[in-house]
């Protein structure tokens, strides 16, 4: 039993290294990113990992407990979300995102049980280290999104789910100024938006890792210290480059939560820690802001051209996504089929790649599984920050990742945020 803990342990370590890289065997092409079905490399990994921790789950001769109304409201989505698949007209491509949503739901128990001491009296899962490990896999990734912006280029790996990117290339996420086109940092995802949500968590992360460590006493201490501030920073330049507001916001509101969270804690060494990693990061953000100053104004002031017709089209998909759920109230139109269904109740056919989800986690699950779904999720974010077990980080990243569920759709219509989303709430 000890080598398979082990055996778990250090092969989820490997899991959230990977998780950030998007490699991917294509099943089945689609000319949308939405309607795609996939096979990633993590994905292989955690279905392994799934299995071994619940193989462990049955041999250990351990008394039932009850399940907490967290887990009935789990399981209860997760059959409405089931259900909407005899719902859905590409009933494949609705299969192929339940199973993701149920992957999802594993990594979460993994994390919930696995860092429990309960349940893995030795060798547990040790949340420091995934976190580390989460890190230590977007590392490379932040300083790829500098590299994207200063050289206003990207390379191809297919190897490391890398795309090209190219700022005079229509559908590209770029800034559009009087001085040209601007790319906006990608790293290593679909899209900016993606890869700011990312860092946020690991800025809120890195912040408090670097805030509480008291006393350094080894060499390793000294290393992880190294690393995290180093980290930090590059980091958050590359925010600062995906040019994402959502993100910003949820950065913003992240930070404050966790000062208020550092306050009330009233350890006055870590909350003087932590103000001076404040003072620092809108020193840093005034340098490197200040010679993007135009860029700047264009993204905040959302004045110009792109900028509107962002905006407007935010507002179309909200009223595409109201009348879809009025349509389709109860078990909406399948899991999955979002894309699919907003082009085949338009009329006027389009480019594929102008019909997208709503820009809300929130409403897309109502649109694709019903009110029920919809309804039985928001109970299972309602007990999981009543819990009494958090960490003091905890309500800072559940307040990011709210903002980012309202404000895309990433997390639920890619097969990468779903399990992103998962794997930080398992953290909370």
């Amino acid at each position: 039993m000890k080598s398979l803990r082990k055996t778990i342990e250090y092969l989820f370590y490997l899991f959230v290294f990977l998780l950030p890289w998007q490699t991917k065997l294509i099943l089945r092409p689609a000319d949308t990113n939405f309607n795609e079905i996939s096979l990633y490399a993590n994905h292989l990994l955690l279905i392994i990992i799934l299995i071994l921790f619940f193989v462990y789950k049955f041999r250990e001769k351990k008394n039932r407990e009850q399940i907490s109304s967290l887990w009935c409201a789990l399981i209860i989505g997760e059959l409405f979300v089931l259900m909407s698949f005899f719902f859905a007209a590409d009933q494949v491509l609705a299969f192929y995102h339940y199973v993701l949503f149920v992957g999802g739901v594993g990594l979460f128990c993994l994390m919930r049980e696995g860092t429990e001491t309960v349940y893995y009296k030795e060798g547990k899962l040790d949340k420091f280290k995934v976190i580390y490990s989460f890190l230590a896999g977007i590392f490379l990734q932040a300083a790829l999104g500098i590299y994207q912006f200063l050289a206003q280029k990207s390379f191809v790996c297919k190897y490391f789910g890398l795309a090209q990117h190219d700022a005079y290339t229509p559908g590209t996420s770029v800034i559009e100024t009087f001085s040209g086109r601007w790319l906006r940092a990608y790293g290593g995802f679909d899209h900016p938006n993606i890869f700011g949500g990312v860092l946020v968590i690991a800025l809120i992360l890195t912040g408090y890792l670097l805030a509480r460590k008291k006393v350094i006493r080894s060499k390793q201490e000294i290393g992880e210290s190294i690393f995290l501030f180093i980290f930090y920073f590059i980091a958050l330049i590359s925010l600062f480059f995906t040019f994402s507001r959502a993100a910003w916001l949820a950065y913003g509101a992240g930070l404050l939560i966790l000062l208020v969270a550092l306050i009330i804690q009233k350890d006055r060494w870590i909350l003087g820690r932590f103000l001076a990693l404040l003072f620092f990061s809108i020193i840093m953000l005034f340098i490197i802001a200040y010679p993007y100053r135009d860029l700047l104004h264009v993204r905040i002031a959302g004045e110009t051209r792109l900028e509107q017709k962002s905006l407007s089209e935010r507002q179309e998909y909200l009223i595409q996504a109201k009348d879809l759920i009025k349509e389709n109230l109860l078990f909406g139109v399948g899991t999955g089929n979002y894309v699919s269904a907003l082009e085949r109740q338009d009329q006027n056919k389009k480019p594929i790649w102008i019909y997208q989800p709503v820009h809300n986690v929130l409403l897309l699950l109502w649109a694709e599984s019903g009110v029920f779904a919809f309804v039985s999720f928001l109970a299972f974010l309602f007990f999981l920050i009543k819990k009494n077990r958090r960490a003091v980080f905890s309500g800072a990243v559940f307040m990011a990742i709210i903002i980012l569920l309202l404000l895309d759709h990433w997390l639920l219509s890619l097969p990468f945020g779903v399990l992103f989303l998962f794997f930080i709430l398992g953290l909370i």
